[in-house]
């Protein structure tokens, strides 16, 4: 009997296997894209926000001692809002988004988000002043504080007197000075050069100095990160139907490549299997374009099967060889069996002993014919010679011929439909229905019933043979059909049978393209069907 394949076949299990793969490759990938996706439009976020407030700071200057924003400053530039706070962090210009106000102390160079915003904070150091004064008067036209981060000093001469000017540079740079109330600190000059305007001479001056020329002034920068929400969310919709399609797409083309890669193994089985339910042993197995291990394998199972194929073929010839010399001993013996009954001078225990000889020597040719018939049929000698013919009036027959010989001791019942017809070879069919009732005559229970069975349906003609015996334990069950295999040696024996019956019954099925099958419950009988395909099936 098949056991059960509880396990999963390989190419199912290469299949999942790919699959999953496949898949955790897919979100792998997908997971990647979608941190890069968000880093970088976060990055392009924060960076659009730095550049936003950078740029503000180049609008707040001190003139003339007062806090000047200029009109270019963006307090809302696109979704970028610019607050400008005194040190204290007292605001001075500009709102916070609506609805959102954020105690966050302000700190140079923070970048955080909150609540859904970012926040960049920036200040001005107002370190650099810028002065412009009359080269002649040397009156103050102006003067300004910036911030500043870098700066290269001055190296040019301040001894110098600028064009159509009366004042030096240094002059004027010392009027700056003393104007910022800077004299005898340490400052850097670095800007000294002089021009006209409106047909006056003027001297520019610049320099930095560590003393602020006002307190500093912080500006924040507040930006919805909206843009990392939409991004975030477009990708996880594009990842909910992407990641499905990659499943089943996987799926499919694992299933193909699975398919392709046991292809081979399919063609090593299938032709594994042909050759173990058939008799043909010749056949090669070729699995073509596979891998060099299963073309070994193949040639290894080709090399068993031609060593099946010489043992077998040495047993059938042995067996026949066997079979037709005993034949003519076992004649002699019979033979000289029955010339010694036929004496009259023969003492009761002689007699005895001869019958008993002869009883020994007729099982033995029994068993010596089915053995030849058998090794005929496996070598193709004994050919069946099938014509069409009535198996109703066939089985019925038999059942008859059976009914006189099992003298009353067991009742045969038929249950036949009339006018079966199927194309058979007579004798072989006459045996197996022999072996067969014979075989439920012998197992029944005294004054037990035999019931025969034929019947024929579209697809099959069935024919059963079943009794109330002492049936068949389930631990025998699939080794009746093998040959001189017996359940109760010590019956068998003496009912004369040799354990060829059934096995003999199982290949006059096959050879008419039929099966065999048994149902048996130790103490309650046995039931044997055999199953031919009907010829309307066809």
């Amino acid at each position: 009997m098949k056991k059960p394949i509880n396990g999963k076949s390989l190419r199912f299990r290469i299949n999942l296997w790919y699959t999953i793969l496949m898949c955790v490759l897919s979100v792998a990938l997908i997971t990647c894209v979608v941190a890069a996706a968000r880093t970088a439009a976060q990055s392009e976020a924060q960076q659009n926000l730095i550049r936003s407030v950078e740029r503000n700071l180049d609008e707040i200057e001190v003139e003339n001692g007062i806090l000047d924003i200029e009109s270019d400053f963006a307090f809302i530039n696109g979704n970028v809002y610019a607050l400008v706070f005194s040190e204290n962090g007292r605001l001075l210009g500009g709102t916070y988004p609506e609805g959102i106000s954020f105690e966050e102390p302000l700190r140079e160079g923070r970048s955080d988000i909150v609540d859904g915003y970012y926040i960049y904070d920036s200040h001005i150091e107002f370190s650099k002043y810028e002065y412009k004064i009359h080269g002649v008067t040397g009156e103050i036209i102006s003067s300004e504080c910036d911030g500043i981060d870098s700066y290269t000093p001055y190296e040019g001469n301040l001894n110098g007197v600028g064009e159509d000017c009366l004042l030096s540079y240094s002059q004027a740079y010392e009027i700056a000075l003393e104007h910022s109330n800077l004299t005898g600190e340490k400052t850097d000059l670095i800007v000294a050069r002089s021009y006209e305007y409106n047909d006056e001479p003027i001297y520019e001056i610049e320099f930095y100095c560590e003393k602020k020329g006002y307190e500093d002034i912080w500006v924040r920068g507040v930006a919805r990160a909206t843009g990392i929400d939409g991004v975030w969310g477009a990708v996880v919709k594009i990842a909910t139907v992407l990641i499905p399609l990659v499943i089943l797409l996987a799926a499919a083309v694992g299933g193909l490549i699975a398919k392709k890669a046991m292809l081979p193994v399919k063609q090593l089985s299938e032709a594994v299997s042909e050759t173990r339910s058939g008799t043909d042993l010749t056949r090669h197995i070729t699995v073509s374009d596979s891998d060099p291990a299963l073309v070994t394998l193949a040639d290894n199972f080709n090399a068993m099967f031609e060593r099946l194929r010489q043992s077998f073929e040495t047993e059938r010839q042995f067996t026949s060889d066997v079979s037709h010399e005993l034949r003519t001993p076992i004649a002699v013996i019979l033979a000289e069996c029955d010339y010694q009954l036929a004496r009259n001078d023969l003492s009761e225990e002689d007699r005895e002993g001869i019958e008993t000889v002869r009883k020994q020597a007729n099982s033995m040719k029994q068993i010596v014919s089915q053995l030849l018939y058998f090794a005929r049929m496996e070598q193709g000698k004994e050919k069946p010679e099938f014509e069409n013919e009535d198996l109703s009036e066939l089985v019925s027959a038999v059942c008859d011929d059976m009914s006189s010989l099992a003298e009353g001791s067991v009742t045969i019942e038929k249950n036949i439909q009339s006018n079966i017809e199927m194309k058979l070879d007579v004798a072989m069919m006459t045996r197996l229905v022999t072996n067969l009732v014979s075989n439920a005559v012998t197992y029944g229970r005294e004054n037990g019933h035999v019931i025969v069975s034929l019947e024929k349906s579209r697809d099959t003609v069935r024919l059963s043979v079943a009794d109330d015996g002492i049936g068949i334990a389930k631990e025998h069950l699939e080794k009746i059909w093998q040959r001189f295999y017996r359940v109760d040696k010590a019956r068998s024996r003496e009912s004369g049978c040799s354990g060829l019956g059934l096995p003999m019954v199982k290949q006059i099925a096959v050879i008419h393209g039929g099966t065999v099958s048994v149902k048996s419950e130790e103490g309650k009988g046995s039931e044997f069907t055999v199953e031919f395909r009907s010829e309307e099936s066809f």
